[in-house]
C-alpha cells in the first residue's frame, strides 16, 4: 500500500522522464497523446483520492480516456474499475488496466515472440496504405492525398492488424491478448501520426510547414510490451455509456464503489471523431472511404460517422451537458464522487457546483494554468483558466449553502472574482435531487 501523503512527490509528471515513448513507469508509459489527459493533474487527483480517506477498495474511472488515473488508482492499491465508450479506449484500459501480467500467448509461442513476429511481419498494401497514405512518401499531394501516415508505416499497420484479426479469427488469442496487442498497436499508431495528436485532420506535408516531429512521423512503427502492473485484484475495463452504467455499477462489482472518478468531455469536440482513426484500427471494420478526395470536399479527413448514432455525449453540448450531469451525480452509488473539470468547460461553474452540493458535502481542490494567446503583446481578459477537483462526500451534510464561496475560490485562482461574473448571466438552471 503507497503512503498516500508523499503520492504527489513521485508522480509529478516529468516530460523527458516519463516521455511515453520510453519510459518503463507504469502510469506513463504508452499513454496516447490526448486532448484533456491528466498527466500533469495526477498530483491534485491523488491529492483529492488522499482526502477520501480510503485505503484500497474500488475506484471507477467513469470517462477513462487514455486510463491514465485508472492506472493511477491501480498503483495506490485500489481495485480499478476503467470505463470508456470508445471502442480505442476500451481496448487500452481492457490491455493496460484489467491485465496485471502479460498474457500468455500460450498458442503462439510466448510474449516475445509474439512481438517479435508482428515487427518483422512483411509490409502489406491494405485498407490503411490505400485510404490514409500518399502514393509516395517522397512526393506526396496533400491536395488529394490524406497523410495520416507515411505509406511505409500504413504498410505496417495493415499487415499488423490484418496478422492479429488472422489469429483472432484462428482462435489463437483470448480476450485478454488480442487487447494487449490492440493496446500496443493503437500507441504505436498513434506514435507515428503526422498530426498534432487528434485525427480530425492532418499535416500539410511530413510535420507541416515547419517539418515538427519529424523524428517520429518518419520513424519506422514498431509495436513494444505494454508496461503493466499487478495490484493484486481483478480489475474491470468496461465499454458503456456513463449514464447508463451509474446505476448498474453495484450488480457489475458486487457492491458499490468506494470512489467513482469523473472526467467528462469538457467541450463540443467528440472524442469519436477526434481519434476515428484510433476506432477503425481497432474496429478494423473498414468503412468505405475514397482513397482520393477533391479539394474542398467535407471527406478529407475521412471521420467516421458512427459515433454520432451510437455514441454521442451529451457532454458535448451547453445544451443537454448540465441536465445529464446532474442525472449522473444523483444515479451513482458511491461514498465519494470526485470531479475534474475547467473553468473553460462547456458546464458553467456554478451550476456544476450547485448540482454536486445538493448531494453532500463539497470541497475544492484546484490548479491555474496560463490561458495560451495568439500574440504576447495581446492581453486576455482572463490570463489563467483553472482546472479544478471537486471532492464530493455522498454521506456527508450538503454543502449547497457554501457553493458560492466555492465559486469564489476558482475564479480568484483564475485571476477572477465573484463579482465579475453574475450566476445568473452565467447559466439558468434549477435542480432538485431525485
Amino acid at each position: 500500500m503507497v503512503d498516500l501523503a508523499d503520492v504527489p512527490a513521485w508522480i509529478t509528471y516529468h516530460p523527458r522522464r516519463h516521455a511515453a515513448v520510453r519510459t518503463h513507469e507504469y502510469i506513463y508509459a504508452q499513454l496516447i497523446p490526448y486532448i484533456g489527459n491528466k498527466r500533469r493533474l495526477l498530483p491534485l487527483i491523488a491529492r483529492g483520492i488522499a482526502a477520501t480517506a480510503c485505503q484500497g477498495g474500488i475506484f471507477v474511472d467513469l470517462f477513462t480516456g487514455s486510463t491514465v488515473v485508472a492506472r493511477l488508482a491501480k498503483t495506490l492499491g485500489f481495485r480499478v474499475a476503467a470505463n470508456d465508450w470508445e471502442p480505442y479506449s476500451y481496448e487500452i484500459a481492457r490491455g493496460t488496466v484489467a491485465n496485471n501480467h502479460p498474457p500468455a500467448f500460450a498458442s503462439l509461442g510466448g510474449v516475445e515472440a509474439v512481438f517479435h513476429h508482428l515487427n518483422a511481419l512483411p509490409p502489406l498494401h491494405g485498407y490503411v496504405a490505400t485510404h490514409l497514405c500518399p502514393a509516395d512518401d517522397e512526393r506526396p499531394d496533400p491536395r488529394h492525398e490524406r497523410l495520416f501516415f507515411t505509406r511505409q508505416n500504413g504498410e505496417r499497420i495493415d499487415a499488423i492488424r490484418e496478422q492479429i484479426a488472422a489469429w483472432e479469427a484462428a482462435g489463437a488469442l483470448t480476450e485478454a491478448e488480442r487487447a494487449y496487442l490492440l493496446s500496443a498497436l493503437v500507441y504505436a499508431v498513434s506514435y507515428v501520426s503526422n498530426t498534432s495528436g487528434v485525427f480530425k485532420g492532418f499535416h500539410d506535408g511530413w510535420g507541416g510547414q515547419t517539418g515538427t516531429a519529424l523524428y517520429r512521423i518518419r520513424s519506422v512503427l514498431r509495436v513494444r510490451p505494454p508496461v503493466l502492473y499487478d495490484n493484486g485484484a481483478e480489475n474491470l475495463a468496461l465499454r458503456a455509456d456513463a449514464q447508463q452504467l451509474a446505476r448498474e455499477l453495484p450488480t457489475i462489482l458486487g457492491r458499490e464503489p468506494d470512489i467513482v472518478y469523473l472526467d467528462p468531455p469538457y467541450n463540443q469536440h467528440p472524442y469519436g471523431s477526434n481519434y476515428h482513426v484510433l476506432n477503425t484500427v481497432v474496429l478494423w471494420d473498414k468503412p468505405a472511404i475514397t482513397a482520393r478526395f477533391a479539394p474542398g470536399r467535407r471527406d478529407k479527413s475521412a471521420i467516421r460517422t458512427d459515433w454520432r448514432v451510437e455514441r454521442r455525449s451529451p457532454y458535448n453540448s451547453s445544451r443537454t451537458a448540465l441536465p445529464a450531469f446532474a442525472e449522473l451525480i444523483d444515479a451513482l452509488p458511491a461514498r465519494w464522487i470526485l470531479l475534474s473539470y475547467s473553468t473553460d468547460g462547456t458546464m458553467p461553474v456554478q451550476a456544476v457546483l450547485q448540482i454536486m452540493a445538493e448531494r453532500g458535502s463539497v470541497r475544492v481542490l484546484t490548479h491555474r494554468y496560463r490561458r495560451y494567446r495568439v500574440s504576447t503583446p495581446r492581453k486576455s481578459p482572463r490570463p489563467y483558466t483553472v482546472e479544478f477537483l471537486v471532492i464530493l462526500d455522498t454521506r456527508g451534510r450538503s454543502s449547497r449553502g457554501r457553493v458560492d464561496q466555492l465559486v469564489e475560490q476558482i475564479l480568484r485562482e483564475e485571476g477572477r472574482s465573484y463579482g465579475d461574473v453574475s450566476p445568473a448571466g452565467d447559466f439558468e438552471f434549477s435542480y432538485a435531487a431525485g
